[in-house]
């Protein structure tokens, strides 16, 4: 009888202390992120990188060219993050374990969006950007949670609140290029509110995350998005600039006040 309860015992404490393969595949899927946005913008298979299409489609809140450079950080926290999670003293870490299935969707649907952008495929574009939003916001759901808990370091999720930031402004920025492939146009006042009511929403959407998980990275980062929109409009559309600078300011004042007090 001993052996036969040592033996399942042993078993567990093996699988515990053993890497699983979706912490493998997340890695993995990180990284083909990475080769593809490298590769889809140094020398791109069809000759158009990013900056080129994206200069076809102008929209009133898309930001300052400088304001995407905030992908180099993120490549750069989620590669770091990769290889944290295989480490050995992070195996009995719960948290790559419950991220590790959404990051995995979410970096493939950002390399292939990278792709679709790059051949104009306007309505495949949004749909793998909300794809990844909501592969993202699986794994902020899980991953924020254990951190209030004590149970894994802030810091671990912040390449995660990057991401999910970021193409939380991306995909407004989608959406708005996907009804203008559409040919839905409507007069100038009635763009300005829609793009004003926008901005509403990403200032309290990042009021919200912040006060609901405690976090005061990601409105830092829907506030950098902001003051992209500010730096790109302030000569041309200034009312929708200054809305959009005031919203920056009340996310990274309110946001960060609000997730300290929380």
């Amino acid at each position: 009888m001993p052996a036969t309860t040592a033996f399942p015992s042993r078993r567990r404490r093996s699988r515990s202390s053993s890497v699983r393969p979706w912490r493998y595949a997340a890695a993995a899927a990180v990284l083909a992120d990475i080769v593809v946005n490298y590769w889809w913008n140094m020398a791109p298979p069809n000759g158009q990188t990013m900056g080129v299409v994206s200069a076809r489609y102008p929209t009133m809140l898309t930001p300052a060219g400088y304001a995407f450079s905030i992908w180099g950080l993120i490549f750069l926290s989620l590669a770091a993050y990769s290889v944290w999670q295989l480490l050995e003293p992070q195996r009995r870490n719960p948290l790559p374990d419950v991220v590790a299935k959404p990051l995995v969707v979410a970096a493939l649907a950002s390399g292939g969006w990278v792709v679709a952008f790059s051949y104009e495929l306007i309505g495949l574009c949004t749909i793998l950007m909300l794809l990844t939003l909501g592969a993202l916001i699986w794994a902020y759901g899980r991953a924020r949670p254990l951190v209030l808990k004590g149970k894994a370091p802030v810091a671990a999720v912040w390449p995660l609140t990057l991401f999910l930031g970021w193409i939380s402004v991306a995909t407004v920025i989608n959406v708005t290029l996907l009804l203008r492939e559409w040919g839905v146009e409507s007069p100038h006042n009635v763009t300005m509110l829609l793009c004003l009511g926008l901005i509403v929403v990403v200032v309290a959407l990042g009021l919200f995350i912040s006060q609901h998980f405690g976090d005061w990275l990601y409105p830092l980062v829907l506030a950098w998005g902001l003051v992209g929109i500010w730096v790109a409009r302030h000569h041309d559309a200034a009312d929708l600039a200054w809305v959009a600078a005031g919203g920056a300011a009340m996310l990274a004042i309110g946001g960060v006040w609000l997730a300290k007090s929380r």
